[in-house]
């Protein structure tokens, strides 16, 4: 899924460059991002073939990494109605794969990277984001929190992830007491419908990913993406 384009009629907000007739994709808009209730001057160059772009506000410029990926453009969001100020987005991605949205602050001396996120899936101004990101079947939604003391987003973790999928079994399977703990608490049969409850949180990296799933019995336990991916169907995967 790519990253929508916004019309600059929404408030001039973004303005996301025609990349089939642009060699070098700029965008350009202003807003009063310090609260001085004057507009800065905010500019975005991508340099497509280093991989890399800048962003300039007032005059201040700061330079970001976009490898292997497309930049979108510029949006000017409130995270935080409760404060005088304002944010820049940079987005980017060819795919919802390898969306990334990168944040910064204007304090009205320097320009302040405050962090990355997936996509800007929910922002309701009161300093919380909500992002989205597609994990086959489902999406994983992380939250991250505006720090203004700090000037960045703290990711808040969670143990486990909402999923709420439903699936028919093709081949039995186990369903064991933890991701550590091998007990079988149940054999889920073929033919019955399973829950996926929740995942748990990534764990090192080739690290297998595992859910928890209710059975049709009203049981529950944990079994590895493996056994979804091959030994059920009905769930929803794409991408």
């Amino acid at each position: 899924m790519n990253i929508p384009c916004w019309p600059a009629a929404l408030a001039g907000l973004v303005l996301c460059p025609l990349l089939a007739l642009a060699a070098e994709p700029t965008s350009s808009t202003s807003a009063d991002l310090d609260g001085d209730g004057k507009p800065e001057a905010i500019s975005l160059r991508w340099e497509e073939g280093e991989g890399t772009f800048t962003l300039k506000v007032a005059g201040k410029a700061i330079q970001g990494q976009a490898e292997d990926t497309e930049v979108h453009g510029v949006t000017v969001v409130d995270l935080d109605r409760g404060d005088k100020w304002k944010e820049v987005a940079v987005n980017m991605g060819l795919t919802d794969g390898d969306a990334h949205c990168v944040l910064y602050g204007f304090d009205g001396k320097s320009l302040k990277e405050l962090g990355g996120v997936h996509a800007l899936t929910e922002t309701s101004g009161n300093g919380i984001i909500l992002s989205d990101t597609w994990m086959g079947f489902w999406n994983r939604r992380e939250k991250y929190v505006l720090d203004r003391k700090a000037w960045k987003l703290s990711p808040v973790p969670q143990e486990l992830y909402y999923v709420g999928a439903e699936g028919t079994v093709k081949q039995s399977f186990a369903l064991v007491r933890g991701r550590t703990d091998s007990a079988v608490v149940a054999n889920v049969a073929a033919g019955s419908k399973i829950l996926v409850l929740a995942s748990g949180a990534p764990g090192p990296q080739g690290s297998p990913r595992w859910y928890l799933v209710k059975s049709s019995t009203g049981l529950m336990g944990w079994t590895p993406e493996k056994n979804l991916l091959d030994k059920t169907e009905g769930l929803p995967w794409a991408g």
